[in-house]
């Protein structure tokens, strides 16, 4: 039996460490990274910098597919959306699955692929499972 991340219908399994940083929540599951921004999170350069950071820590030097909670997110400006999607924001990350059931930021998620054209593989999902399925080729890619 796990326990549910606020607002998030993923279930963190009990045996599962959690990282707890001011910017999201991380942790690690069969393979995949997990995380969920904060509520009223707004990303700006300092801010991707640190997450990203702090992503590579958790990460233990691995490449992983990412799944990330952008429910609660407030806004990115464009200098953080350019790190995200860039050449320092995509180490270690070997495709990102963007999760949110909020319609406005299911837009901005497809907004920020279309754009900014992150450098791994990038898709917007408002159902884990499909999401899930979707990262699953992408897990042992090292």
């Amino acid at each position: 039996m796990g326990i549910k991340c606020v607002k998030m219908p993923i279930i963190i399994p009990s045996s599962c460490k959690v990282y707890d940083f001011y910017h999201s929540a991380m942790w690690l599951n069969n393979g995949i990274m997990y995380g969920k921004y904060k509520p009223d999170l707004v990303i700006d350069i300092e801010i991707a910098q640190e997450m990203v950071r702090d992503r590579k820590k958790v990460s233990a030097g691995i490449s992983r597919p990412f799944l990330i909670d952008v429910t609660d997110l407030l806004s990115v400006d464009t200098d953080g959306r350019n790190y995200l999607a860039g050449p320092a924001g995509c180490e270690l990350i070997s495709a990102g699955a963007i999760y949110t059931q909020n319609q406005l930021l299911a837009f901005v998620g497809n907004a920020f692929i279309l754009l900014d054209k992150p450098l791994v593989p990038a898709k917007v999902f408002s159902n884990e499972s499909a999401a899930l399925r979707w990262l699953e080729p992408f897990r042992n890619l090292n």
